[in-house]
């Protein structure tokens, strides 16, 4: 599996907002939800928890959740090659009003950032992501979500090009959904290295 340095994963931000612990908390969860319902964002639902993509000498972890105010959805991402995290970084993907289409703001680990313009195709998500990267070249691709079930995402990314060079596709890959005992288990795993 090559991923190459540009992994575009959806992440949804988390916005504080002040709130007092005991019933506020409870109507602040409640708020969440009604605000994450009735956000044109509330298409990409199916994104939130925890994803795994394992090749043979790589492993992608995904994290997405709802912002506390549900405007956003934050992706935290790792890029794990021989066990080493290689690369890591937030996505976030919001409604823009003036725009009127999903967008999304990328930020890794190396100093790249990037944005994307996000268009829904049946139960496919085309992204067209623009980079700049640390050393201050552009890059571009279109990636492709296809929402196969509750468990299971096809990522691929094509029309790749960094520095005005075509880039190879990444063929299509196969992103599951990480269950509760395994997610605690690789925490636990994490934290004592």
């Amino acid at each position: 599996m090559n991923h190459g340095p540009i992994s575009l994963f959806l992440v949804l931000c988390g916005v504080a907002v002040g709130a007092a612990q005991d019933e506020a908390g409870a109507r602040l969860e409640t708020v969440t939800e009604d605000v994450a319902q009735n956000s044109p964002l509330e298409a990409l639902n199916w994104m939130v928890g925890q994803w795994v993509d394992r090749g043979e000498d790589s492993t992608i972890n995904t994290k997405c959740s709802w912002t506390k105010n549900g405007k956003f959805l934050k992706r935290s991402f790792k890029v794990k090659i021989d066990e080493e995290v290689t690369l890591e970084g937030d996505q976030f993907v919001g409604w823009d009003p003036v725009a009127g289409q999903i967008r999304s703001w990328t930020f890794d680990s190396e100093g790249g950032i990037g944005e994307g313009v996000w268009i829904q195709d049946g139960n496919r998500w085309l992204v067209k992501a623009s980079f700049v990267l640390a050393d201050g070249s552009r890059a571009s691709a279109l990636n492709v979500y296809t929402h196969v079930d509750d468990d299971t995402i096809r990522w691929q990314s094509t029309n790749r090009e960094i520095a005005g060079e075509l880039q190879p596709n990444i063929s299509e890959v196969t992103v599951v959904r990480q269950k509760e005992e395994k997610v605690s288990q690789e925490s636990e795993k994490e934290e004592s290295q």
